[in-house]
């Protein structure tokens, strides 16, 4: 791929300060005018998280912004931008990552069964109450993650995601691009006894391993 190109026009900054949201009168596309194939850099203002998007002159794509510097891309570049255009890289924004793994907090629910008067009712609460119509069941839900990679397969550029795992760094380097939300629940039932439930927690039940969380660093293991 060709080094980067700045193209400065302060036209389209104006227009992008005047117009942050897609309203009738403002033009939903910019005003690029490289005629050759060609991915512009958009940046999620939230996160501060960068896509890069061949051929798309959308001021805004699921919540992203269009910035003016652009990559020329050949023919190849273009199948592997449109594979990777929903999908950041990892690596150089781990601290959004590691973050995502520490809000993802692993949860647990007890089972309680009520009789509405017609018939039984069960309901799924958070709090281990000592209740006469505890069953004994309780379910915990446990964060898993992914990655992809964009590789050649019979000629053609296809995204390929990872198995779930429960820390990003077990991944990220095979599978160095992500999703902003990289994540999916899995669950486990367990049984615990009604005289044990008062005194019953996440960590007495819950045979599931989280992401190392102790050390924050991408590669732990190296210096």
């Amino acid at each position: 791929m060709n080094k980067p190109k700045v193209r400065k026009t302060y036209l389209k900054i104006l227009a992008l300060l005047s117009c942050p949201f897609i309203l009738s009168g403002c033009s939903n596309q910019s005003e690029c005018t490289e005629t050759s194939d060609h991915a512009h850099r958009y940046v999620n203002p939230k996160t501060g998280i960068e896509l890069h998007i061949g051929n798309s002159e959308y001021l805004t794509y699921n919540g992203y912004i269009w910035q003016e510097d652009f990559y020329t891309l050949n023919e190849d570049d273009v199948a592997f931008y449109e594979q990777k255009k929903d999908l950041f890289y990892g690596p150089d924004n781990w601290d959004y990552l590691y973050n995502v793994m520490a809000s993802k907090k692993d949860r647990i629910e007890y089972r309680y069964r009520y009789d509405d008067g017609f018939d039984y009712a069960y309901r799924w609460i958070e709090s281990n109450q000592e209740n006469k119509h505890y069953t004994g069941d309780v379910c915990v839900y446990h964060y898993r993650f992914c990655g992809h990679r964009i590789i050649l397969k019979d000629g053609k550029w296809i995204d390929e995601r990872s198995p779930f795992v429960d820390d990003i760094r077990d991944i990220i380097d095979e599978y160095p691009y992500f999703q902003l939300d990289p994540y999916m629940v899995v669950h486990k039932d367990y049984i615990v006894k009604p005289e044990d439930i008062p005194k019953t927690w996440l960590a007495d039940v819950s045979d599931f391993k989280g992401p190392d969380l102790e050390n924050k660093e991408l590669h732990p293991n190296t210096k």
